[in-house]
């Protein structure tokens, strides 16, 4: 998997859109384990509630602000649709999840730490068949450490770790922050048949070193998700390649699994069509 590129995200202006008219609801496609054992799943949240939460994921403001984006950014405050539901305006025919994690404004007092990161997934919703179709997912992900402001698209590679639970963990700070992506290669889409767009991961705090002081708690990361659209699955980032699909709201982690989501859907519209995804950390 090739790294991404944030420019998009520094530069791009919000592009809200209504929902299109669906047809009946259906079964999501290529789901593994099926849609219902996923949501009953230790730890997820209720599906009935499952819209609210990722509504909320794309309104108000992060939880806190993160170390080194600069104010003037319009995400750094809050999340925010970019290219949204319409890949076709812009001549994209390809998707790839994302996710980020930062330390918090004030910096992070913990050192005994890492962040670990697992089951990255974007979900389609086709005009056509009002269907979701899950792409780009992995269990494990890959990723850098990038410049926090993104500047020059300057990256190193991160301090990457297998966990026993299928996570991948790595560090962060020092003037960088985490940037993880699927380790699946882009996913083809129809441009004309996206009628909204769901990212999902989950990351927690862990100890560095298991025999070490515990400092979990001192923690100070945010963590947020998104998506990008490029104009196939192999052009490099450059200048009109890529733009984001959007960028959900940053959230502190814990200990504990969270799931951070993206979505460009209204209220309404997730409520009358659901996505078939586990929401966890949120009851």
């Amino acid at each position: 998997m090739d790294p991404l590129t944030r420019r998009s995200l520094v530069r791009g202006a919000a592009l809200v859109a209504p929902a299109a008219l669906l047809a009946a609801p259906g079964r999501a496609e290529g789901l593994e384990p099926p849609d219902d054992a996923v949501l009953r799943g230790r730890g997820c949240a209720p599906r009935e509630k499952v819209a609210v939460l990722l509504k909320r994921d794309m309104s108000g403001t992060h939880q806190g602000r993160m170390h080194g984006v600069p104010s003037s950014y319009n995400w750094a405050k809050r999340p925010r649709i970019g290219a949204g539901n319409h890949p076709d305006r812009l001549g994209f025919h390809a998707i790839s999840a994302w996710g980020q994690v930062y330390e918090d404004l004030h910096g992070s007092p913990a050192r005994n730490v890492r962040v670990a990161c697992r089951d990255i997934a974007v979900w389609i919703l086709s005009r056509r068949s009002g269907t979701w179709r899950r792409c780009n997912a992995s269990k494990r992900v890959n990723g850098a450490n990038y410049v926090e402001d993104f500047s020059g698209n300057a990256s190193k590679p991160a301090d990457l770790r297998n966990e026993p639970d299928g996570a991948v963990s790595a560090t962060l700070g020092g003037g960088y922050n985490f940037h993880l992506y699927s380790i699946r290669a882009r996913a083809k889409i129809d441009p004309s048949d996206v009628a909204g767009v769901v990212v999902t991961y989950s990351a927690r705090v862990i100890m560095d070193d298991p025999h070490g002081v515990d400092e979990r708690h001192l923690a100070r990361y945010l963590a947020s998700a998104g998506a990008d659209y490029w104009l196939d699955r192999y052009v490099g980032a450059r200048p009109g390649a890529v733009r984001d699909v959007g960028i959900g709201k940053a959230r502190y982690l814990t200990p504990d699994w969270l799931t951070l989501t993206m979505s460009t859907l209204s209220l309404r519209t997730l409520q009358e069509y659901p996505p078939p995804i586990c929401v966890r950390g949120r009851g």
